[in-house]
């Protein structure tokens, strides 16, 4: 057994990887256990402080599942299926959505408030999306580059990790990423952005955004987060530091494009926050009443079944 090529939440219908072997992943990562391999149960158990029984039963079906691989004399080690350890905070994430649809859902259709919410560990998001945006940042920053090939200035909106800001560093473009205070700290203890050059700055979109002026403001996975009334605000917001010449890069969910977006849906609802997969027309409406131009071409992303791109000048 191999592992899935994709360990989010958000793999398309049919190629999600199995929630058992999410969970029982999640566990071993929360306990330590990976960190411990190889050993038998009472090794192991003696290295994690867990205990023999309950590890043993663990150990038992991550071997079923491949994910670890039961050997000689009793002896546990990594499995064909173990997910690589720069996947391991994907694999936590999905396992929290997994906890969170599992809970919330009934209660939200019910109009009851769910447990909890927002972002718990802002160090295994951090790290969970700045895997997937690894993998899209080139082929993002390419089409935007396309588009408009003289901007040297770009805001990052939400930007968390920075992989886009770090790729439009790259590329010869000043950056300067804007998110949250919790985020934003993230990004400091880290260090690799301002190392990189990238400006940090801390802030709700809607009470202000940099002066500028800038080339390019990018927002991605952001607007799929908030209601039409705070994506108009932001809008507009970033209406008044686009430079002349410059413009809008949203990279979203548009609701209806592909299945993959309506399970997306579901993930904004439970979060409760007021977010949801929009459609083209929203956006285009939002946009056009904040004083800008929309491109008339929507552009799916290579590879990429869920997000798309609109421009906007």
């Amino acid at each position: 057994m191999t592992a899935p090529t994709d360990l989010t939440f958000l793999a398309p219908p049919g190629e999600v990887a199995d929630w058992r072997m999410i969970l029982l992943c999640d566990a071993a990562i929360a306990t330590g256990l990976f960190d411990k391999l190889p050993g038998t149960v009472d090794e192991l158990a003696g290295r994690t402080g867990l205990r023999p029984d309950s590890l043993r039963v663990l150990l038992d079906a991550l071997a079923g599942l491949g994910v670890l691989e039961a050997g000689a004399h009793g002896n546990f080690d990594v499995g064909a299926a173990a997910p690589e350890p720069a996947a391991m905070a994907s694999v936590r994430h999905h396992a929290r959505a997994l906890r969170r649809w599992a809970t919330a859902v009934e209660p939200v259709l019910r109009g009851e408030a769910p447990e909890g919410s927002g972002i718990t560990d802002p160090e295994t998001f951090h790290d969970a999306l700045a895997r997937n945006a690894q993998k899209s940042a080139p082929a993002l920053v390419d089409l935007c580059l396309q588009r408009f090939p003289k901007a040297r200035t770009v805001l990052d909106l939400g930007g968390l990790h920075g992989e886009y800001s770090l790729e439009f560093t790259r590329r010869g473009l000043k950056a300067t990423m804007q998110d949250m205070p919790a985020m934003i700290e993230v990004a400091r203890r880290r260090g690799r952005l301002e190392a990189a050059g990238v400006d940090l700055f801390e802030g709700s979109f809607f009470e202000a955004v940099p002066d500028g002026p800038f080339d390019l403001a990018y927002c991605s996975g952001i607007t799929h987060t908030f209601d039409g009334e705070h994506n108009l605000m932001l809008f507009k917001n970033l209406r008044r530091v686009v430079a002349a010449g410059g413009g809008v890069a949203v990279v979203t969910f548009l609701r209806g494009r592909s299945p993959v977006t309506a399970l997306f849906a579901v993930q904004m609802m439970v979060n409760d926050n007021g977010g949801d997969t929009h459609t083209e027309a929203e956006y285009r409406a939002w946009l056009t009443e904040a004083g800008f131009t929309v491109d008339d071409t929507v552009l799916d992303l290579p590879g990429q079944e869920a997000r798309s791109v609109l421009f906007a000048t």
